[in-house]
C-alpha cells in the first residue's frame, strides 16, 4: 500500500520527488566526504613521516596541527613561547629522559619573500636543527650539498654556560615609547646569605634621561645582622662613570661592576662609601649555578608601561669576602640568588618573592602601574581580621617552580593575601599566602616573615608616599602538581608595597 502511494506520488509530482531525492543524495554525499577526510586526516596525523618524525607534536597555543601543514595565513603568526627553555628542560632535559629519546624543533611552511632581478618573489620555507632532525630519523635526502648544525644551531640546542646566561641576562636600551621615557631603569640584583652573620641585599642600577642619551649609576645595598639591624648603602654616579654594552651583561659603575667569566659565573666587585667616619661596604664575589634553575626573560608590563624580567640564578653559591670597613665575613659557596629588571618605572609598584624550599626553587611576582593607589595584591575577604580589603589583584602575576630537572611548571596566581600584625597597612606584614594554579595543578605558598625593611618612596603629590616592604621569612609549599603531592618548607626574601609612611 505504502509503495503504490509513493509510486503515485513520483508519477503526479515528478520535478519536486527529483528535487527531493537530490538533496538527500547531496547531503549524503557531502557527509561522506567529511567522514573520508576525517579518516585521511587522522591517519595523516598519525604518520610519523608527515610530523617531522615525532611522536609528540608541541604546537603554538590556539591552532591545530592542520592550519599549520596546511600553511593557513594565520598560522604565520604563531610561535611556541619560550620554546628554547622548554626544549632544554624538558623535552631535551633530564625529567623525561627515560621517555624521550630525542626532540626537535620545527618551523614548517613559513612564507618569505625572495628578491631576484624581477622583484619579490613568495615562497614557501620550513626549517630545523639539522642534527636533532637526523637524532628523530627525518633527516632529508639530500640531492646535492650539505646539511649539518652551524654554531648557531650548537647554540640554540646546548649552549655553553657563558652563552647560556650571556643570552638571559643581556642589558638593553629602550625601544619604542619607552625611549621618550625619562623613569626608563635597569638593574642586576642579588641577595646572599652569609652563614652566621645575615644576608646582603646588592643592586647595581643604571638610570638616565634616556631622550638624551645621559645615564647614571647608582649602587644600593642593605647588609642586615642576624639580629635583624640592617644597614644601607648607597651611591650615585655621574654617566662618564658608568659603562654597559646592549646585549651584554657586564655593567661598571665607578669602581664596582658585574662581570660574566668564561665559565659561567658572575664576578661581583662592589665598593660604596659609607657616611662620615664610616669606611663603607666593600664585595668581591664569585656567584655561580648551584643547579640549572634560571627563568628565562619575559615581558610582564601593560600597554602602558614597559616592565622585563629575568632571573639567572634562581639557585645560586657564592664564593669570596664582604668587608664593612675592617669587619669582614668569608664565603664559601653561599646561597644566592640573582635577577635582573629593566622598563619604565613611573608610579609602577610590584609584589616579588623568591625561596628555596628542599628540592624546589619557587619564585612568584607581578607587577601593576598606579602608585600607591594600586599597591598590594587580591586578598582575603573584606571580614577577615587583619587584611586590607582596599588592595587590588595584579593582573598577570604567575608563579615559577622548579626543582633538581630545571623548569617544573608556571602557575597564573588566583590570589595574594597579606596580612598585619595590627590595622591593615599599619608597620610591616606578617603574612603572606599565595595561591596559584595550572590547570588540574594547584599549589600555595605560606610565609611567615621574619624581619622586614620598610622604605618611603615619594609618589604623586596626590598619593603621598608609599611604603616598600623587602623581607625575609620562612616558607611552607603545598598543593598538587601532576599525581605527587607537593609539600616542602625553606626560607626566602619577598617585597611588597603599601600606602603611608613608616611607623
Amino acid at each position: 500500500m505504502i509503495g503504490r502511494m509513493v509510486w503515485g506520488s513520483v508519477r503526479q509530482r515528478s520535478g519536486r520527488s527529483a528535487l527531493l531525492l537530490g538533496g538527500y543524495a547531496l547531503g549524503v554525499g557531502v557527509t561522506i566526504v567529511l567522514l573520508s577526510v576525517g579518516h585521511a586526516m587522522v591517519d595523516q596525523a598519525q604518520d610519523r613521516r608527515l610530523l617531522g618524525g615525532g611522536d609528540l607534536i608541541v604546537l603554538p597555543e590556539g591552532i591545530d596541527l592542520e592550519t599549520l601543514r596546511t600553511g593557513g595565513a594565520s598560522s604565520m603568526y604563531f610561535a611556541v613561547d619560550q620554546a628554547r627553555l622548554l626544549h632544554r628542560e624538558v623535552l631535551g632535559g633530564s625529567r623525561f629522559d627515560d621517555r624521550i629519546a630525542a626532540a626537535a624543533p620545527w618551523i614548517e611552511d613559513e612564507l618569505v619573500y625572495l628578491e631576484t632581478d624581477s622583484g619579490l618573489v613568495p615562497a614557501s620555507a620550513a626549517g630545523t636543527i639539522p642534527g636533532l632532525a637526523a637524532s628523530l630519523g627525518a633527516a632529508p635526502d639530500l640531492v646535492e650539498g650539505g646539511w649539518a648544525d652551524v654554531d648557531a644551531d650548537r647554540r640554540w640546542r646546548d649552549p655553553t654556560a657563558f652563552e647560556l646566561y650571556a643570552s638571559l641576562d643581556a642589558m638593553h636600551l629602550p625601544t619604542g615609547a619607552a625611549a621618550a621615557d625619562t623613569t626608563w631603569a635597569e638593574w642586576h640584583y642579588f641577595n646572599v646569605l652569609l652563614p652566621d652573620s645575615g644576608w646582603l641585599y646588592l643592586t647595581y642600577m643604571v638610570v638616565g634621561d634616556v631622550p638624551d642619551g645621559r645615564w647614571g649609576g647608582r649602587m644600593l645595598a642593605t647588609r642586615v645582622t642576624p639580629t635583624g639591624v640592617d644597614r644601607a648603602y648607597s651611591a650615585d654616579f655621574d654617566p662618564a662613570d658608568v659603562a654597559f654594552a646592549e646585549g651584554r651583561p657586564d655593567l661598571a659603575i665607578g669602581a664596582s661592576s658585574v662581570a660574566l667569566e668564561a665559565d659561567g659565573a658572575y664576578r661581583l666587585v662592589a665598593r660604596i662609601p659609607g657616611g662620615e667616619g664610616d669606611a663603607g661596604l666593600s664585595v668581591d664575589l664569585l656567584v655561580r649555578e648551584g643547579g640549572r634553575r634560571y627563568l628565562p626573560p619575559v615581558e610582564i608590563g601593560a600597554a602602558d608601561f614597559a616592565s622585563g624580567y629575568t632571573v639567572p640564578l634562581l639557585d645560586g653559591r657564592a664564593t669570596g669576602r664582604i668587608c664593612e670597613g675592617r669587619r669582614c665575613v668569608d664565603l664559601d659557596r653561599a646561597q644566592a640568588y640573582h635577577d635582573h629588571n629593566w622598563g619604565t618605572w613611573s608610579r609602577v609598584t610590584w609584589d616579588w618573592g623568591q625561596a628555596t624550599l628542599g628540592r624546589y626553587s619557587v619564585l612568584y611576582g607581578g607587577v601593576a602601574r598606579g602608585g600607591a593607589e594600586t599597591e598590594g595584591a587580591a586578598q582575603e575577604p573584606p571580614d577577615a581580621p587583619g587584611v586590607d580589603p582596599a588592595e587590588p589583584h595584579r593582573a598577570g602575576s604567575f608563579l615559577y617552580l622548579a626543582d633538581e630537572h630545571g623548569f617544573a611548571g608556571v602557575f597564573s596566581i588566583r590570589e595574594i593575601a597579606t596580612r598585619w600584625p595590627g590595622a591593615p597597612g599599619v608597620g610591616s606584614p606578617s603574612d603572606i599566602l599565595v595561591r596559584a594554579v595550572n590547570g588540574a595543578d594547584s599549589l600555595a605558598l605560606r610565609v611567615t616573615v621574619g624581619h622586614a625593611r620598610a622604605t618611603s618612596v615619594p609618589v604623586a603629590a596626590a598619593a603621598g608616599s608609599a611604603l616598600f616592604h623587602q623581607m625575609r621569612g620562612t616558607a611552607r609549599l603545598t598543593g598538587r602538581l601532576g599525581a605527587a603531592e607537593v609539600e616542602a618548607a625553606g626560607e626566602g626574601f619577598f617585597e611588597t608595597w603599601t600606602r603611608g609612611r613608616p611607623q
